[in-house]
């Protein structure tokens, strides 16, 4: 590849600071996201319809454009997506004990005064409200994560660019900033290799055909990786100037998958649509994997999953993954 190509995507950080001690699970993505979506409707929504879909500010509205992300009648993929998919990503810390065993992980305790830092990813128009989404943080924080509610202070938002953090907000001086969005350059690493080591730093739970995959070959992750990047550039032009070859996913077949540790990771998050509890889980830990032809035809496409996850439920987290040879 000439060069690097740019791409409609811009990652944040966020430091939220309890202010009472705090027991969140080990894995708090689905709580962040959904206290983040039910905050910034309330925040947002003109209407008060009780659902988005009828409303005529659905295209433009920060909340759906962020969770409920709708096809306008002249976008090019119109005909083949009522929705579009989510247009970010959380960046979500998880920690598990030493001794974990593959059972869920006790809950993350804090004290007042410590830390809860997590990032976000945001493609495309989304990235142009951003002002919303750490006014939606900051009360957020403000009115408590979990149950009970337990409270927390947004102390510092930031951008993350090649050149370091710039911030975007920090709780000392109290101004907003709001900068263009830059767009990522993306660099592939060399991966000529003859083996690589995936690790999976969330859950990551792929679904292929309806089927929930495990353990997870390479043709698994490349066909995954290919479903998500082909729907997010039907969405977002997200590919714009960039080719995957169509014989990837094939040429994946031949790689053979020689060691794992990974585990596969159970987790719980209370739905308020269903008003139940669910079991969610993924895959966590490393896969080696082993090519005799190298792993340099697959390098962009395991750059794009660094970036932007892989699998299901990437918007709570899921699906992060460091792809690093051998």
């Amino acid at each position: 590849m000439a060069h690097a190509p740019e791409l409609p995507i811009t990652s944040y950080r966020f430091t939220l600071i309890a202010e009472t001690p705090a027991t969140l699970p080990a894995f708090p993505g689905p709580t962040l996201r959904g206290a983040l979506g039910h905050t910034l409707r309330r925040l947002v929504c003109a209407t008060r319809m009780p659902a988005c879909a009828p409303c005529p500010f659905r295209f433009t509205c920060a909340y759906p454009l962020l969770f409920e992300p709708y096809a306008p009648p002249d976008h090019p993929e119109a005909h083949r997506y009522a929705r579009l998919p989510t247009p970010f990503t959380l960046e979500i810390p998880l920690e598990l004990p030493a001794t974990w065993e593959g059972r869920e992980p006790p809950p993350r305790s804090l004290a007042p005064g410590e830390p809860l830092v997590f990032g976000m990813t945001l493609l495309g128009r989304a990235r142009e409200h951003m002002p919303y989404y750490v006014h939606a943080i900051m009360e957020m924080a403000r009115a408590g994560l979990g149950s009970p509610r337990q409270r927390f202070r947004l102390a510092r938002a930031e951008i993350l660019t090649p050149n370091g953090a710039l911030n975007l907000y920090e709780a000392d001086t109290g101004f907003l900033r709001h900068p263009p969005a830059p767009p990522t350059r993306l660099a592939p690493r060399d991966l000529s290799a003859h083996r690589v080591a995936v690790r999976f730093t969330a859950p990551a739970r792929l679904e292929l055909r309806d089927d929930l995959v495990y353990p997870i070959e390479f043709h698994h992750l490349i066909r995954a990786l290919l479903q998500r990047l082909r729907a997010l550039d039907a969405g977002y032009g997200l590919l714009d100037g960039i080719e995957l070859p169509s014989h990837l996913a094939e040429a994946a077949q031949a790689v053979r998958r020689v060691e794992d540790r990974t585990r596969w990771l159970d987790l719980r998050r209370y739905s308020t649509r269903q008003r139940t509890a669910m079991r969610i889980g993924g895959a966590v830990g490393t896969v080696i994997y082993e090519s005799p032809e190298g792993f340099q035809p697959f390098a962009l496409l395991l750059a794009l999953g660094e970036l932007l996850h892989i699998g299901k439920l990437t918007s709570m987290g899921f699906g992060r993954m460091e792809a690093d040879p051998q």
